[in-house]
């Protein structure tokens, strides 16, 4: 069987960025239509839209976060409260692992230089960003686990 880190790396490499192979990893698990996963989260790849700020990864986590937590939460306030205390909690553990959480730190590229994006084509993409796609989607199912069995969700 294979797993939720090996699709995800596969779908990094056949043309998904960091954002979208989170959360399309994710998406059948939610019953959430994969092309309206893939739209949803395109503009959050290379730190939202290639502005070098929050990292893809962590950005399709919280949307997977918010799949899981979130529901109804425009009318039952507590799932608001109980997503965004998901959310932050994820965020440390991003940080820890990570050291950064911001796309232009954990690359260190600007990937708006033309140079400095070919750097990223050839070097990074396919190593680095590859691998920390894998390792956060581990690093969610793993939350993801943990927090359901905590709140029975």
């Amino acid at each position: 069987m294979i797993t939720k880190k090996e699709t995800a790396m596969d779908l990094f490499e056949n043309g998904c960025n960091c954002s979208q192979a989170v959360l399309l990893t994710f998406s059948e698990d939610f019953r959430l239509d994969s092309d309206k996963a893939i739209a949803l989260s395109v503009p959050f790849g290379g730190g939202m839209s290639k502005q070098g700020k929050t990292c893809g990864c962590l950005s399709g986590a919280l949307m997977v976060i918010g799949l899981c937590f979130g529901n109804n939460s425009t009318k039952i306030i507590a799932n608001r409260g109980l997503s965004y205390n998901m959310g932050k909690e994820f965020i440390e553990r991003f940080q820890e692992k990570f050291g950064a959480t911001e796309c232009r730190e954990l690359i260190r590229l600007d990937l708006n230089k033309k140079e400095d994006l070919e750097e990223a084509t050839r070097n990074v993409f396919g190593n680095r960003c590859k691998n920390m796609v894998g390792m956060t989607v581990e690093l969610l199912e793993q939350f993801l686990n943990e927090k359901r069995m905590e709140t029975g969700n």
